[in-house]
């Protein structure tokens, strides 16, 4: 008997302190808020394999829409999969599939939405499974009821190792789109821009010089100015690179590195309202390290200085002391703020099991430094 009560009392213990040292996130869109100020959530999956997400903000209805692949970068099938959250909700929608390919891989998903039309459009890569990115092309998909349906994937640019990443804007007379994207058919790739003119309803083509080995351009425009600043990713794994334009994105100057690091993954800039320039990225170089942390910084001279940098994710959620990957960042501010004060919104890479959603402001950011 008292053999019967020891096992039951070691069982206890050992169960006890299991339950203190491992938790199971629930992967249910659910948003939470932080004790920190901020609030988060992480989506609902609809496969394995989990990356590079992209946020988009649906005007006037204040919709939140999350578009990532899923399945396994580069694998036969891997898809393209939409949440969306409305305003006032606490929960992300479970993410659907909206765009397949049988035997292809679909990747890099770039949001935009119409304001005019009220046509959310979607970009993605896609490339036959296995086979690596020098054949990728880009194709497209559209709802015309604010992400609820959609319309069937098409071919949209054919040319071979096309790649996108961020985000499109429009051009200084709001006449035409700027789609910024990259090309794969070389291991060190570069970056161009496909330039849409509604009144030829035509896309063309702009190479951004000297960018090899530079891609991903994300590109802002700077505040009160015409003036663009397109910033790379770096296939070397050293900094962040920059290039400006003063011409509406129809000539660059030469790139060149800023104070930021980069690991060889992605990074996404924006402008504030306030006029400050936020950057999310992976805050270390060099490609021999997990990628992580994953942070925001904010600039106040138009990228030239990066005084403010919060850390959004250093390590796992549920065991601190694994370290993993927490990448491919997008972000926006939105028109609106729920009642925790927040309207900068990030999603990103986490652990390649989900896309994890962060709700902040500028002022968290700074009180951060």
């Amino acid at each position: 008997m008292k053999r019967v009560l020891f096992s039951m009392l070691l069982f206890f213990i050992l169960f006890s302190q299991s339950s203190l040292t491992t938790t199971t996130i629930p992967y249910d869109g659910i948003i939470h808020r932080s004790s920190d100020g901020t609030s988060y959530a992480y989506l609902a999956p609809p496969r394995t394999g989990n990356h590079a997400a992209f946020i988009e903000q649906l005007t006037p209805h204040d919709t939140l829409a999350i578009a990532w692949f899923t399945g396994g970068e580069g694998s036969p099938n891997c898809s393209i999969a939409v949440s969306l959250l409305q305003r006032g909700s606490q929960q992300f929608t479970p993410g659907v599939i909206v765009s397949e390919r049988v035997n292809y891989s679909n990747q890099n998903p770039v949001l935009f939405w119409d304001n005019h039309t009220q046509i959310l459009h979607l970009y993605h890569s896609s490339q036959l499974g296995n086979a690596g990115e020098t054949n990728s092309q880009l194709w497209h998909v559209q709802s015309e009821d604010r992400g609820a349906t959609w319309s069937r994937p098409e071919a949209f640019y054919t040319v071979a190792g096309a790649f996108d990443r961020n985000r499109i804007i429009p051009t200084l007379n709001n006449n035409g789109l700027i789609f910024p994207c990259y090309n794969t058919s070389t291991n060190d790739g570069y970056s161009f821009i496909l330039r849409l003119l509604f009144s030829t309803s035509t896309w063309t083509r702009t190479d951004i010089s000297e960018s090899v080995h530079l891609v991903q351009p994300s590109i802002v425009r700077l505040h009160q100015s015409s003036q663009l600043r397109a910033y790379f990713r770096d296939r070397n794994a050293l900094s962040v690179f920059y290039a400006d334009s003063f011409d509406d994105g129809l000539t660059w100057s030469p790139p060149s590195p800023t104070s930021l690091p980069n690991n060889n993954a992605g990074i996404q800039a924006y402008t504030l309202r306030s006029g400050a320039i936020i950057m999310t990225y992976n805050n270390l170089n060099g490609t021999h390290h997990p990628r992580s942390p994953l942070t925001v910084a904010l600039s106040y001279d138009n990228g030239m200085t990066w005084p403010y940098k919060r850390d959004i994710q250093v390590h796992d959620d549920d065991n601190s002391t694994i370290v993993g990957e927490y990448s491919y960042p997008s972000l926006l501010q939105s028109d609106w703020s729920e009642s925790d004060d927040n309207d900068i919104h990030v999603v990103y890479t986490y652990e390649r099991q989900t896309i994890k959603y962060v709700r902040m402001n500028e002022k968290w950011i700074k009180h951060g430094q």
